[in-house]
């Protein structure tokens, strides 16, 4: 082999090689689509897009329209959906005839009962919630999906966590186990042992005849009552987190002499996490049992509060951009399937004792360009960026 060829790595070859072919090349095509080079004002836009994306200072335009949907009803396609999925409102005449057969000592933990039995009762009744939890969990997710009342994975995972939670089952747990559960538990903040028991009663209720229908029939009601309704009503799902997306942030620390059997909690959210220029910073205070439930109240009330100005702030950025910006980030790999070579090597030209200035120089046909940078792989994506601005690629 050549000395010449020698020190040049079998990837670098092939590439050369490539462009030694223009007719097999995608260079020529290109070539006879340039319709300018780069000039003053060319280098001046390049040098802009080179400097690489802002640092965050506003929220996402995705994340402002799951605001929008959230918190004004959703969107037609939404509502369509529903309308083709619950042509009426859904009943649970079935799960509340097989719920009714059930004994207390299956569903019913210790702690909500009037007597004091053996806690081997409450474990019992854990076990059977836990398998409960599993069952119900898959017909949720079952109608939420087949209905088309989620638009991706991500959204399936949010619905889904607000619907599974001892929350949501305690609030509605007088209506789904009327007499087993009284108001002034959940009150008491007896949630958990609350939706333990809606769980525990699914287990019981699938081991009955038409028991898979009538877990069915729950699991409609549910997704009904808490995901359609709530987007109806403009309730915000998870509100800490989509705070978060839209670049707020959330604090919360326990009250001093709050009691280590009922403590408080008192939570702050604020937005925009980045002051913006000409935007107001907005904040909301919450106290809760726990941090979650005043991060989430907090975060609740800043959006429903100030929803108007975040969601017309001016996102961060759009898809276009963040599209651009990838291209120019790959650019030595773009070029480099396009039969673009580097001539020479990437060299270091800065004098002994100061920073290094790497020097590297791309070619596609009988186009080069030239960039400087403080490492190697700096260079040879400015440069690529430079001949692939000369060649048309980032016109559109």
């Amino acid at each position: 082999m050549p000395r010449e060829l020698g020190s040049i790595s079998s990837s670098s070859l092939r590439c050369r090689l490539f462009s030694a072919f223009p007719r097999f090349s995608t260079a020529s095509l290109i070539h006879q689509r340039r319709t300018r080079r780069l000039g003053g004002g060319d280098a001046a836009r390049l040098l802009e897009k080179m400097s690489g994306p802002p640092v965050r200072s506003g929220p996402s335009a995705r994340a402002q329209k799951r605001l929008r949907l959230d918190a004004y009803g959703g969107d037609f396609r939404f509502k369509r959906r529903v309308e083709k999925a619950f042509p009426q409102e859904p009943t649970i005449d079935l799960w509340l005839e097989l719920a009714a057969s059930l004994t207390d000592e299956d569903i019913v933990p210790t702690r909500l009962r009037s007597v004091n039995q053996h806690h081997v009762s409450t474990n019992n009744v854990e076990l059977n919630a836990l398998i409960g939890d599993k069952i119900l969990g898959a017909y949720l997710l079952e109608e939420l999906v087949s209905h088309g009342l989620v638009r991706d994975t991500g959204e399936a995972t949010r619905q889904y966590s607000n619907l599974a939670s001892n929350r949501v089952f305690a609030g509605f747990a007088l209506e789904v186990l009327p007499g087993r559960v009284k108001e002034s538990d959940i009150v008491g903040g007896e949630n958990h042992s609350a939706g333990t028991s809606v769980e525990a009663a699914v287990y019981m209720v699938s081991k009955m005849p038409r028991g898979t229908q009538a877990i069915q029939q729950l699991a409609r009601w549910f997704v009904y009552n808490v995901v359609v309704a709530a987007r109806f009503e403009g309730e915000i799902m998870n509100p800490k987190g989509l705070l978060i997306e839209l670049h707020g942030e959330t604090t919360a620390n326990r009250l001093m002499g709050t009691p280590d059997h009922d403590p408080r909690f008192e939570a702050f959210a604020r937005w925009p996490l980045v002051p913006i220029p000409g935007v107001q910073t907005r904040q909301t205070r919450a106290v809760g049992r726990s941090k979650k439930e005043a991060e989430s109240a907090a975060a609740r009330e800043i959006l429903e509060l100030y929803g108007h100005e975040i969601h017309n702030a001016t996102p961060q950025e759009d898809a276009k951009s963040r599209k651009q910006n990838a291209r120019l980030e790959n650019a030595y790999g773009h070029l480099l399937t396009l039969g673009g070579v580097m001539v020479g090597e990437c060299e270091n030209i800065a004098p002994p004792g100061s920073a290094a200035v790497f020097v590297a120089t791309m070619r596609l046909g009988a186009d080069q360009a030239r960039a400087e940078a403080g490492t190697k792989k700096q260079a040879q994506r400015l440069a690529s960026q430079k001949l692939l601005e000369m060649i048309g690629e980032y016109d559109d």
